[in-house]
Order: C-alpha cells, then sequence, then structure tokens
C-alpha cells in the first residue's frame, strides 16, 4: 500500500513536472511570436544603396574620372586607353557610359544605354592580370574618396561578377 502511494505521487509529481514544462514552452513561444510581430510591425532598417553609400551621380562621377585617370597611369593597362586620351569626345561618351553603368548597377536612378559588358571588351583582348589591374585602380581610388570598407567589398563582389565577361576567352 506504501508503495503504491509513492508512485502515486511519483507519477502525479512527474505530470506537474510535464505540465510545468509545457507552460513554460508555450510562454517562451507567446513571447517569440510578440517579438516578432513586434518586428513586423516597427519601421524596418532601410539599408542604403550603394549608390548612396558612393555618393550618388556626383560621387560616381569624381571616381569614375579618377578611375580613368588611374587605368592612363598605369602602364600596364594604359594602352588600352590611349585611344581615348587623344580624343577628348570619345573619351567623354566613353566616361559618361561608365558613370551611367555605374549608377544603374549600383542602385541609382541611372538608365544605362550602353553595349552590355562581353561586347564593350570584346577584341580587347584583356588578359587576367589586366583585369586585376584595373580592378586594383578602382580599389585604389574608392579608398582616395574615403568609401567604406563595405561599399568598397559590394564593388569589389559586382566587378569580379564581371571578370569572366571582360577577360578574353
Amino acid at each position: 500500500m506504501k508503495t503504491t502511494k509513492i508512485l502515486i505521487l511519483l507519477f502525479i509529481a512527474s505530470f506537474a513536472i510535464i505540465a510545468c514544462d509545457e507552460a513554460k514552452k508555450e510562454t517562451a513561444e507567446k513571447a517569440a511570436e510578440v517579438s516578432v510581430e513586434t518586428e513586423l510591425k516597427s519601421e524596418p532598417i532601410k539599408e542604403e544603396s550603394l549608390n548612396t553609400r558612393l555618393g550618388g551621380v556626383e560621387g560616381i562621377s569624381a571616381i569614375v574620372d579618377d578611375i580613368v585617370a588611374a587605368h592612363l597611369a598605369n602602364p600596364i593597362i594604359k594602352d588600352s586607353f590611349a585611344h581615348l586620351e587623344n580624343n577628348p569626345e570619345k573619351m567623354d561618351v566613353f566616361k559618361q557610359h561608365v558613370k551611367d553603368f555605374f549608377g544603374a548597377g549600383s542602385g541609382g536612378n541611372v538608365a544605362y544605354s550602353g553595349r552590355d559588358m562581353p561586347t564593350a571588351h570584346k577584341g580587347l583582348d584583356i588578359s587576367g592580370i589586366e583585369f586585376v589591374e584595373g580592378v586594383s585602380d578602382i580599389m585604389m581610388v574608392l579608398n582616395k574618396h574615403n568609401i567604406d570598407e563595405e561599399s568598397q567589398k559590394d564593388v569589389l563582389y559586382i566587378l569580379f561578377s564581371f571578370r569572366g565577361q571582360v577577360i578574353a576567352q
């Protein structure tokens, strides 16, 4: 009889523990639901576009001007741009295409009407080394313009996503 009472008490105690654990789980789940609902109702964090972080139209314009100057000064890739240096009209058109491409590709409200990457680089026979030199010039210019590290990483990622379309196959 005594053993039966102990077993019954243990049985009741285990149900009480289980019920208590279930109540804790339920409370935690409800708290999580309220937290999620609160987060959904609160104003979402608005991340600035890469275009904004690069300074918008004016910032990108200055960056592109400096990139072209860096390419012209780079002994490894300057020959690819030499024909533009002696033709101010073509240079202006080239720079505007690059500015529009950069602007549109970075989330700006800019229309790009130039050629696609493979067409624009066709026949230039760009090597892997020349590609890396061009990217290095761009990163140097971004650093010169005090562009934050995260934005530089974003630009680097974009540049390398075009690698296969730029390098001669």
